[in-house]
């Protein structure tokens, strides 16, 4: 064998080698490498390593949870003024609305829609409203 075939053959052993063992690592900008993401460098990973990993255990997966985003929806007032109340059935008015107007509903309930989504809260009467269908000017 010639030097440069073990040449060769020493770069693909350690080109495999390498490869093998940072197969889950990521390349990592800002943070360090944790599982299959980044965590910052101040982090410490929780996450064990499969290849380190006792074969009695399980494996253990990130879990990734997934909230549900709900956009709210355009409402325009059809009576001539709303009082909009800080929670329904209740007479503390926190705002007025006149004709016309729209607003975003996000939430429903009891024939009250919620307009508001901070502190406080603002709610009007459902049959003062008219949902809007389209794009708005």
């Amino acid at each position: 064998m010639t030097i440069k075939s073990c040449c060769y053959a020493l770069v693909a052993l350690s080109a495999l080698l390498t490869t093998s063992h940072q197969t889950h690592a990521r390349n990592c900008i800002k943070g360090k490498p944790c599982g299959n993401g980044c965590i910052a460098k101040q982090k410490t990973c929780r996450i064990e390593n499969p290849a380190m990993a006792h074969p009695n255990s399980q494996t253990n997966r990130s879990v990734i949870r997934r909230t549900v985003l709900r956009l709210p929806k355009v409402y325009q007032i059809v009576t001539e003024e709303a009082y909009a109340r800080e929670a329904p059935d209740s007479i503390v008015s926190t705002g007025y609305y006149k004709q016309g107007q729209r607003v975003f509903v996000y939430k429903t309930s009891d024939g009250w829609a919620r307009i508001s989504n901070m502190q406080p809260e603002e709610w009007l009467e459902l049959d003062k409203l008219q949902p809007v269908y389209g794009n708005a000017n």
